[in-house]
């Protein structure tokens, strides 16, 4: 194990002092509190369950977890971490801020009792080596750095929990760009979750850089959480990774001035958005955002509002997306009928099928975005989930979630542009295998990426970003894989 050094020291001083002051609770009691503590807690305790479930799945034949739990496989690993400290991969290496971390949230009772037991966790361990432990949504529960078990994810409750007791948000910035392009072909490169500043983002960024796009847009998301540089007065765990995994990866000298755009995400606002808002937005690069993380790109046929989902978000961990009412009046002064719209934003309106609104706390991503358009946009591309998916035309009928909302949208998740990640079997019906075909789809989605990297169809698949032009009232979109390889299009003339 590494030796502590002062910053992780003053870190771990700081939490402490933050768990002894906010929470006084036992093992029995916890769940009677409220705040991010609590949350902190319940996301283990959902997380640990799912891990449960989905651990069946990873053994032949493979059997389909029959069970609508969600959560964070980060988080639902932690309680069997702490208990046994020694199966974390890698666990000789792991730094003293990550162990400190561990044992403060054990000593204050915040870390729940595992239901997982060895010999699962034994053959979760055997699939993540082998690179088959893959999740529903496509997520690799590997070993390997941006794997879903390696242990450098708890910077992101580290830093939210700095955030929430010391350090606050960083102001939201409301100044908005309004900007203008022709009405001649235009092209636009849309890559989400891309800051890893890994291998395979480097090939995304090849290819993406190949097609010469007028524009490139990051959905949002740098990792392990976007942090601004060192600071004395504002420490954080992972420091300097926005500019690092962002600003320094970007392909700038391929890029026109004020042809890149990069947007908020829950990873940017685990450090309060101090890295996104200090670091990135005040770059030469980004300049012309005005310093702010929403604005609108419109032509004589469309308008392209790219919004901060994340700023807003109603939960700790920044999991679910809402707008600011700043964003929301934008909108509405803004938008115009007689023009076609897409909408961007880093999280998505809907779980992973396409079906399910996600609503947190009485506040959804979907109504904010249905009282700012008073209808559906005609495209909206998110990222947030870490896959590339085309689902089906939507539309929104009321529910006990609200109202109807008018209109039609086709939805697109380009989420998949360096995680590491599998084939999405959970969009995909019962009693199939990847490799999947389109027949295999669930209803609702017309595609998902899934090129294999390798010989074994049950593991990880061809990272990826999408692009769509403009040319008119005409609209082309297509999906690629990380070494330029189309496998998705799309083209419509809308009237």
């Amino acid at each position: 194990m590494a030796e502590p050094s002062l910053h992780d020291i003053k870190v771990l001083e700081k939490l402490d002092h933050a768990l002894s002051t906010d929470w006084n609770a036992d093992a029995a009691a916890w769940d009677t509190l409220g705040g991010s503590l609590a949350e902190l807690r319940a996301a283990m305790v959902e997380g640990d369950a799912m891990l449960k479930a989905m651990i069946p799945y990873f053994k032949a034949p493979h059997p389909r977890p029959d069970t609508d739990i969600d959560g964070n496989i980060e988080l639902g690993i932690v309680p069997f971490w702490a208990k046994h400290p020694d199966k974390i991969p890698y666990h000789k290496d792991i730094p003293h801020l990550i162990t400190g971390f561990l044992k403060l949230l054990q000593r204050h009772h915040v870390i729940p009792e595992p239901t997982i037991t060895e010999a699962e966790y034994s053959h979760l361990h055997t699939a993540a080596i082998k690179g088959t432990a893959i999740g529903p949504d496509g997520t690799s529960w590997g070993i390997n750095p941006f794997e879903q078990l390696d242990y450098h994810w708890l910077e992101a409750p580290i830093n939210a929990l700095l955030v929430k007791f010391y350090y606050g948000k960083y102001k939201f910035p409301n100044t908005p760009a309004h900007q203008h392009f022709g009405t001649e072909k235009t092209s636009f490169a849309v890559t989400g979750d891309w800051g890893t500043g890994a291998k395979d983002a480097i090939s995304v960024r090849k290819a993406a850089m190949h097609l010469k796009p007028d524009y490139l847009m990051h959905l949002g998301d740098v990792y392990y959480t976007g942090t601004p540089k060192h600071d004395e007065q504002r420490l954080f765990a992972g420091p300097g990774m926005e500019l690092a995994h962002l600003v320094n990866f970007w392909p700038q000298g391929d890029m026109k001035p004020g042809r890149s755009f990069t947007m908020n995400s829950n990873h940017e606002m685990y450090p309060g958005g101090w890295g996104l808002f200090e670091d990135a937005l005040s770059q030469p690069l980004f300049a012309h955002q005005n310093g702010c993380s929403y604005g609108l790109l419109e032509s004589h046929d469309w308008q392209i509002f790219y919004l901060d989902s994340a700023y807003d978000s109603p939960d700790f961990l920044y999991m679910f997306g809402a707008l600011t009412d700043d964003q929301i009046t934008f909108v509405q002064k803004n938008a115009k009928s007689n023009k076609r719209k897409i909408l961007m934003t880093h999280h998505t309106p809907f779980d992973l099928t396409g079906q399910i609104e996600q609503v947190k706390d009485g506040k959804s991503l979907l109504r904010d975005v249905g009282r700012a358009f008073g209808c559906l946009p005609d495209y909206w591309y998110f990222g947030h989930i870490h896959d590339g998916i085309v689902y089906a035309p939507k539309t929104v009928p009321k529910s006990k979630d609200g109202p109807e909302i008018p209109g039609t949208c086709n939805m697109r998740c380009a989420g998949h542009a360096s995680m590491p990640y599998g084939a999405p079997w959970g969009l995909a019906k019962p009693g199939t295998y990847p490799p999947f075909k389109p027949s295999d789809y669930i209803n609702g989605i017309e595609y998902f990426a899934g090129t294999p990297k390798g010989n074994d169809p049950a593991g990880l698949v061809k990272n990826g970003f999408m692009s769509f032009t403009l040319t008119g009232g005409q609209i082309t979109e297509s999906f690629f894989d990380e070494d330029g390889h189309q496998s998705w299009s799309s083209e419509l003339e809308l009237t």
